[in-house]
């Protein structure tokens, strides 16, 4: 059986196993040797019996009889007559303590030890270099460089990409393809709310346009000279008709058409050649010709049947169907161009709030695209607007408050702010009587024990404290204690650390550290009998 002594073991530690018992002396396990009772046989200081567990017992035959130890695999026997010693020493074989025999994996295949000597090698594997350090017995390991073509979702191996392409999902990889956006913004909207492309904002690049009437298509020029049976000519590059009046020189001048009787139906062949000099001017009730366009109007002294010229005699405008409202628009409803209360691309307030919305009041709506909405100024409230920079200034001009004290709910008799700077999980009021001792509102009698929980804080009231017992927080030894207090005034004045420690009025927080319990103390600095005990339970242990 082989021997499992203890790793490290310190001089006069001892191992028994299978009823024998070692002793380390430093260097080697030795033997220890246990006397039994006298007799007549052999020596007194000897076994009759040796017992090994899990192997037959070795039984001395006589009292001369001699037991041989025989050193088995990795153990030498070395004795010494003059001193009575046989030192068993492990020559080696059996593996350190601490050591793994197996090393799993996650494929499943285990790497298993062939040998206590066996040498488990650390390889790096795709994109891992590892790196070892004999001085420091570290080995560490190390991410080589790798492409993004290294991740499983990515492929830029198929198609290698170019340059300004990016990466698109095919449905199943991120491979390279052309970025067709340039940023993000969409080169195929079919609206154009929220864009502000120069090709959205084109025009010529809209489908379904109505057709522009150029003001020039509907321009008169002056008369020709009157000539034949006259004309009215358009020229289609300016745009302008020119009327041509008759050439009325041979007709009757004088004589009222009417006058006439047993009137032909026509002139031709009456001989009528003289009835009028030619002369525009001498004609009577004759129309009186237009200066400019404005005087196109069915009034007298002007050409007539032309009328008055309205944007509903264009044949794709329709304001019959639905007359048109102050500040409506027309917008293109697929047939025609009809007014509409909402613009169709010109309106100034696209990027405006139709609604305004407070929690808990009513909602405000817009009328009209150019409703005004007004900013009023409550109760202290000061109300400043810049046209310049288009900054409306919201200021308070008093009421709130500037210090704990202004609250409506605090009274310099009530609560101060140094009652609740912290929390606490509780708050002892302290008193004293004389010089004699120290009283505490949840407790009984002076001086009493006070309990508190490690983690927590406990809050002091010093503010019944007379400046003449100031209230010190001390360690089981009375030397004073400064971790996690903090003293707050009642006008809100806080100091840490010792400095918050032996003080008077206001409150004394201890923040109790987490990791202290036992016995600690509080002591008034002037009058060594107030004195008590502070007992700090861990939280751990409740």
């Amino acid at each position: 059986m082989a021997l499992a002594f203890p790793n490290s073991p310190l001089v006069g530690d001892q191992y028994t196993s299978g009823g024998v018992t070692w002793q380390w002396n430093g260097t080697t396990w030795d033997i220890v040797i246990s006397g039994g009772g006298g007799g007549g046989g052999g020596s007194s200081l000897s076994f009759a019996t040796i017992a090994v567990s899990g192997q037959d017992s070795v039984s001395a035959d006589s009292g001369a009889d001699t037991l041989n130890l025989v050193a088995g695999t990795g153990m030498t026997i070395t004795t010494n007559a003059s001193t009575d010693t046989v030192t068993l020493t492990s020559s080696g074989g059996g593996a350190s303590g601490n050591i793994f025999s197996t090393i799993s994996t996650d494929t499943g295949a285990n790497v298993v030890a062939d040998a206590s000597t066996d040498t488990l090698t650390i390889a790096g594997g795709v994109n891992i270099q590892s790196v070892g350090d004999a001085a420091l017995d570290k080995i560490t390991l190390d991410m080589t460089a790798f492409t993004i073509d290294f991740l499983s979702d990515v492929d830029t191996s198929t198609t290698a990409p170019t340059s300004g392409q990016v990466l698109k999902w095919n449905g199943t990889n991120w491979v390279p393809g052309v970025d067709s956006t340039t940023g993000g913004a969409g080169t195929d909207a079919d609206t154009l709310d929220g864009f502000d492309s120069s090709y959205f904002l084109n025009y010529n690049n809209l489908n379904n346009k109505p057709s522009l009437l150029a003001l020039t298509a509907l321009s008169v020029g002056a008369a020709a000279t009157a000539s034949g049976n006259g004309s009215i000519s358009y020229d289609n590059t300016t745009g302008v008709f020119t009327f041509t009046p008759p050439d009325l020189t041979s007709y009757i001048t004088g004589v009222a058409w009417n006058d006439i009787t047993s009137k032909p139906t026509t002139i031709t062949g009456f001989g009528i050649t003289d009835a009028f000099d030619g002369a525009y001017s001498s004609l009577t009730g004759r129309p009186t010709v237009p200066t400019d366009n404005n005087q196109l109007t069915n009034g007298a002294g002007y050409i007539t049947g032309i009328g008055t010229l309205s944007i509903d005699a264009l044949s794709d405008v329709d304001t019959t169907t639905s007359a048109p409202s102050s500040g409506q628009v027309l917008k293109w409803d697929g047939a025609n161009w009809a007014p509409s209360a909402s613009g169709g691309g010109g309106d100034v307030n696209q990027n405006a709030f139709s609604k305004i919305s407070v929690t808990g009041q009513t909602d405000i709506d817009a009328d009209s695209p150019t409703d005004t909405l007004t900013l009023a100024a409550g109760t202290n409230i000061t109300l400043t607007t810049n046209a310049a920079s288009d900054i409306v200034t919201i200021t308070a001009s008093g009421g709130g408050a500037t210090d704990f004290d202004d609250l409506g709910d605090v009274t310099s008799a009530g609560l101060k702010v140094s009652d609740v700077y912290l929390p606490a999980i509780t708050q002892l009021v302290v008193g004293h009587s004389g010089t004699s001792s120290y009283s505490f509102d949840q407790y009984t009698g002076g001086n009493p024990t006070i309990y508190a929980i490690s983690g927590t804080t406990i809050a002091f009231n010093l503010q019944s404290v007379s400046a003449s017992h100031p209230f010190q927080i001390q360690n089981a030894a009375g030397t004073a204690y400064d971790t996690g207090l903090v003293h707050v005034t009642d006008t809100g004045t806080v100091t840490t650390g010792s400095s918050a420690n032996a003080r008077t009025g206001g409150i004394l927080y201890w923040k109790v550290p987490a990791d202290i319990s036992g016995g600690y103390r509080y002591q008034c600095t002037n009058h060594g009998a107030m004195v008590g005990s502070i007992n700090i339970k861990s939280f751990a242990t409740i």
